[in-house]
């Protein structure tokens, strides 16, 4: 007869963990910051491409997608200015305007231009919206001036790489809004677009 004292227990199978799913409080929720919050822990995006294949973070980078309506952009605005009121989360604005062009035809196709290098160069959370002929709008969450300063240079630099050795070729000038310590992103937006309009 054995004596069971001489065989060490069986070791506990463990049972395999759970992936936590990182949700934001119900007042806090936004689809998107999730999906970045889910990137950081797990390395992808989990938005999917047509078909249903993961989108990585490279995708996200180099896939362009549309400019928002104005409506989309005005609910998102009012969405991060609330934010901001709410809980002092950094937002800017960075407002883009095109230099006057012989007719409407060129400033169409130079604000096309424009589109494509904000769509590029935009991350996922940003929101860009063309408010005019010439005049274009990026919602930079999470986002300070010096921040937003460092995208509109560098857009800057691409539109005017983009135009070659064109004499004709429109400037862009770019202005930032963001909000002071105890101040609001719908009164920095309007003071911004008082300097724009000079």
């Amino acid at each position: 007869m054995t004596d069971s004292s001489d065989h060490p227990p069986a070791p506990a199978t463990r049972k395999p963990r759970r992936a936590r799913r990182f949700v934001l409080p119900d007042d806090q929720h936004d689809a998107r910051t999730e999906a970045r919050i889910e990137a950081f822990l797990h390395g992808t995006s989990r938005s999917t491409l047509p078909g249903g294949a993961a989108r990585t973070r490279s995708d996200l980078a180099t896939t362009p997608r549309e400019l928002d309506t104005r409506a989309d952009w005005t609910a998102a605005f009012r969405h991060e200015a609330s934010r901001h009121a709410r809980y002092g989360r950094p937002a800017s604005v960075l407002l883009l305007e095109i230099g006057r062009t012989p007719d409407m035809r060129s400033a169409d196709t130079v604000a096309h231009e424009l589109a494509d290098l904000i769509r590029s160069d935009a991350r996922a959370s940003d929101r860009a919206v063309r408010t005019g002929p010439s005049s274009f709008r990026l919602l930079m969450p999470e986002t300070s001036v010096g921040g937003a300063r460092q995208v509109g240079a560098r857009l800057e630099g691409a539109f005017r790489i983009a135009g070659g050795s064109s004499n004709h070729r429109p400037g862009l000038r770019f202005d930032v809004a963001a909000p002071t310590r105890g101040g609001s992103l719908e009164d920095a937006l309007s003071e911004a677009e008082r300097r724009v309009a000079r």
